[in-house]
């Protein structure tokens, strides 16, 4: 796809200043997301895979940048052809890191909500940022980015260029080892030894705990993580192993 380095170079727009780790989904390169644009721009295996789709036939896409609104530490950098729909948007947000009962969602500018069925063209604009939420009771709120337009010929219509790696987070009880389980009932980050001793485990059993995921919805209502089978259409290679 076309170069987004050069666009950040020219002030057309500005990546994040956060240097949360990520991941690059085409050499699997430690990256932050004030880095990401300039490794894109150098990636070999990237501008291998990119040479192979040539000038003809190009088409609109633009680049994105999603954020967890309340923990930014969680983000995806993609791009996306602009015939898509705020629907098929929806549709990728639920697989890579929301789905678990089918909730609600919407999409908003300044709080004005957006009708999914909107194209892209007709939404997007370099610098726009729209608000997300999926679930209206237990809400996970995204925030989404438009970085910039671009060209592309690459067929594949939404692609994943970088993605966080997942945080390290002590656990909430005895604040040394690292957290591997949430508790859904109380919202407690707990590592192995502290799960077995904590309160809602014995008041109710296993029920309330599960495992962390890569995933803003981590933790929240029945979200267990992304559907592997499902995901790896968005990548350009393999799914990197921080999801």
């Amino acid at each position: 796809m076309s170069n987004i380095l050069k666009k950040i170079n020219q002030g057309e727009y500005q990546m994040s200043q956060e240097s949360y780790e990520g991941i690059c989904c085409y050499c699997n390169e430690v990256v932050t997301k004030r880095t990401v644009g300039k490794h894109l721009d150098k990636c070999k295996e990237k501008k291998a895979l990119d040479s192979q789709f040539g000038n003809e036939n190009n088409f609109k896409f633009f680049s994105l940048l999603v954020e967890a609104t309340y923990d930014k530490s969680f983000w995806i950098l993609i791009e996306v052809s602009s015939v898509l729909t705020l629907k098929n948007i929806d549709q990728f947000l639920r697989d890579i890191w929301l789905e678990c009962c089918g909730h609600l969602s919407a999409f908003y500018h300044s709080k004005t909500k957006i009708a999914m069925s909107r194209k892209l063209y007709d939404v997007f604009q370099k610098g726009l940022i729209l608000d997300y939420e999926y679930d209206f009771g237990s809400t996970t709120d995204l925030k989404i980015k438009i970085l910039s337009q671009i060209d592309s010929s690459d067929k594949k219509q939404i692609r994943v260029l970088a993605v966080n790696k997942k945080s390290e987070i002590l656990c909430s009880a005895c604040r040394e080892k690292q957290s591997i389980y949430d508790c859904t009932l109380c919202g407690e980050e707990l590592c192995e030894s502290c799960t077995k001793t904590h309160q809602c485990f014995i008041d109710e059993g296993e029920e309330y705990i599960a495992e962390k995921v890569n995933s803003p919805r981590s933790g929240v209502c029945g979200y267990d993580g992304q559907n592997k089978f499902i995901i790896k259409k968005y990548f350009p290679k393999d799914i990197p192993n921080v999801l």
